[in-house]
């Protein structure tokens, strides 16, 4: 048996919240089907990460990104004239790479193809194979989310704005640029989701929530939500941690993680150096641009780390994990991760968006400036932090454990095979 994951990034290593999940879904479906041969083809986005490549990824094979050229020319021509693909399909998509990833699912004869989210989904057309479209989430929602905090933003489409060419992005710095190409790539996006949907046997969303609601408005007989399984990480003994830090963790050039933190030091970090002149806010993650770099010498005690070795060294010792999510779509996987660890962890109603949780139990959630200082002064009490820190553990077994998130993969996979029976 084998099967094709075609991805927009390399799914390894465990850098990111999407890398970790792509590899997550990879090292599941090896689990669950020892026998079965996984092919990667992909983008490479960065070079150094080739050499760790898992053992579970059988072969990884390349594509290379399309030149300026057919950038431009897609998007005249596919995104503005014939309003067919949003801008990051006609970023992505180049003949070549068609022909090229043709060619190896003609020569492989896989039993199924995974697609990592809509970028990728003009690589895909007709088939005698099983499709599995990866939405990750609703983009469109996310764009139209994104509009309301627009003033945090240097860039509306963040990291992806590398695989642009220069000019597009000196016009998408401009602010009323900004709010009509997020109109404009709302309403496309929207429309391309729901127009390719039925191209796929199975569609994946990572929020369960998401996935319900797309079944109902497309009627698609195979939607299914697969997040992230977490496993609890067992204290040795009683956490300790610095009650004068908290953390908060992401890629630094993706937009709604570059909002979250503008919006926490301007409108909530002065309200918690009132009570707590000695914390500290730790701003983890790679690739953090210029505006994020900057909050360093804007504010007193924030702290933008960059890329460290690893993550769950350096935010273990944390009080409170903050999330202050002004947009985004699906299950925020940090805030999981987070809880998994039996870190407390303030949020706000998008960023909890998804989880089954209880107010000022399991997890902290406001979408008030003056109620999410409060909360991170209520969490560095010893004995209420490690309440809440075990509760939110309960609510991870519950639902995001291994048991859970296999036994969905174990039904899209093995359904072929039992109706063959």
């Amino acid at each position: 048996m084998k099967i094709v994951f075609l991805t927009s990034r390399l799914p390894f290593p465990n850098v990111d919240g999407r890398k970790n999940i792509l590899l997550q879904y990879i090292d599941t479906i090896k689990k669950l089907i020892p026998n079965i041969e996984i092919i990667n083809i992909s983008f490479i986005d960065d070079e150094k990460y080739i050499k760790d490549k898992p053992d579970s990824i059988d072969k990884l094979l390349y594509l290379n990104y399309p030149s300026a050229f057919e950038k431009v020319f897609n998007i005249i021509l596919n995104t503005f004239l014939f309003r067919k693909w949003p801008l990051q399909v006609s970023a992505f998509y180049s003949r070549k790479n068609y022909n090229f990833v043709h060619k190896i699912l003609k020569e492989e004869q896989p039993d199924y193809v995974f697609i990592d989210m809509i970028r990728m989904a003009e690589y895909v057309n007709g088939h005698s194979y099983t499709t599995i479209m990866s939405y990750d989430d609703l983009l469109s929602l996310r764009y139209k989310r994104q509009k309301t905090y627009i003033k945090y933003l240097p860039s509306i489409l963040g990291g992806f704005a590398k695989k642009l060419p220069k000019f597009a992005n000196i016009i998408l710095d401009m602010k009323f640029i900004q709010k009509i190409i997020l109109n404009y790539e709302s309403f496309i996006t929207e429309r391309y989701e729901y127009k390719i949907a039925n191209r796929y046997d199975h569609l994946i969303f990572t929020s369960p929530k998401e996935a319900d609601e797309f079944r109902k408005k497309t009627g698609h007989k195979s939607i299914e939500g697969i997040p992230m399984k977490f496993r609890i990480v067992e204290q040795e003994s009683q956490r300790i941690f610095n009650k004068d830090k908290i953390v908060f963790v992401g890629k630094m050039d993706i937009p709604h993680n570059v909002a979250a933190v503008k919006y926490f030091c301007e409108e909530i970090w002065s309200i918690v150096k009132k009570t707590q002149p000695h914390m500290k806010f730790y701003i983890i993650g790679r690739s953090p641009i210029d505006d994020v770099k900057n909050l360093e010498l804007k504010f007193n005690d924030v702290i933008v780390t960059g890329e460290v070795e690893n993550i769950s060294k350096e935010i273990k010792d944390a009080a409170v994990f903050v999330a202050p999510m002004t947009f985004g779509t699906g299950i925020k996987t940090k805030i999981i991760e987070a809880m998994a660890m039996g870190i407390p962890v303030v949020t706000t109603e998008n960023g909890a968006e998804g989880i089954m949780y209880s107010n000022e139990k399991n997890l902290f959630v406001t979408n008030h400036s003056r109620q999410f200082a409060e909360y991170i002064r209520i969490l560095i009490n010893r004995e209420i932090n490690r309440e809440v820190a075990n509760d939110a553990k309960d609510l991870i077994e519950q639902n995001f454990s291994d048991f859970i998130i296999e036994k969905k993969w174990e039904n899209l996979l093995l359904e072929k095979e039992k109706g063959e029976q």
